[in-house]
């Protein structure tokens, strides 16, 4: 079922309407955009290629930007034409996201199945910790950063890849901070990947998912409110 929320703008009148949206690219190459309900589910259940959709608003160029997030992908597509074929779908910006799970080697370029998923996080006291059944990686104030650890092997080059996801950075931690923590506590290739926002393809300004509280894209004088909610099957 699609989650369906309206908002309005007290100030000004100006109403938005979010819902819960998946896309899938066919056999033929054409994109497909709706509404994540049973039906579309059943609809793109063979799709070589399936994603999230999202709309991201940025003020600085006053727009929707459009967010593609891909989590499943047939090997007889490469990246380079999966991302063809949205950019193709309509003239929207776009940011074009694969999952976090997605991965290639570092040295020969294959594609590789994710062979591990934990949560790690530094905590407090400089301890790192991944995958620890007895440690709370929900306690946000307990550690100065964390995220989710995937593992990889290239059966072609023999060697380990470690990729940690960022997704909070609580102590404000550098890329070069960060980098030397990891490694300190890998045995083999180490890449991380920093998830702290989106930014505009146009501009490079930060952009925005609207919701209950997001100051108003038109008048930008109040914040909207939830007006309507309704799940959509």
């Amino acid at each position: 079922m699609a989650r369906q929320v309206e908002y309005l703008c007290n100030t000004c009148g100006y109403t938005y309407t979010s819902i819960d949206q998946i896309f899938w690219i066919d056999e033929v190459g054409q994109v497909t955009l709706k509404p994540l309900v049973m039906s579309t589910s059943a609809e793109s259940s063979n799709a070589p290629v399936k994603g999230f959709f999202a709309n991201y608003y940025c003020y600085e160029c006053q727009k929707f930007i459009n967010k593609f997030i891909i989590y499943k992908k047939s090997s007889e597509l490469d990246d380079g034409e999966i991302i063809q074929l949205i950019e193709n779908y309509n003239d929207n910006p776009k940011i074009i996201q694969f999952d976090d799970e997605f991965q290639r080697c570092l040295d020969c370029g294959s594609e590789l199945p994710s062979k591990a998923d934990y949560s790690f996080a530094l905590d407090v006291s400089d301890e790192f910790h991944i995958g620890e059944d007895d440690y709370d990686f929900s306690n946000g104030d307990d550690f100065k950063f964390a995220g989710v650890y995937h593992g990889y092997f290239c059966s072609n080059c023999k060697k380990q890849i470690n990729k940690f996801v960022i997704t909070e950075n609580k102590a404000d931690f550098s890329d070069s901070d960060i980098k030397s923590v990891l490694t300190e506590h890998t045995n083999d290739l180490t890449i991380f990947i920093r998830r702290d926002f989106d930014i505009c393809p146009d501009c490079g300004e930060e952009v925005y998912y609207l919701n209950q509280n997001s100051t108003c894209p038109k008048c930008r004088r109040d914040s909207l409110t939830i007006v309507g909610h309704m799940m959509v099957d």
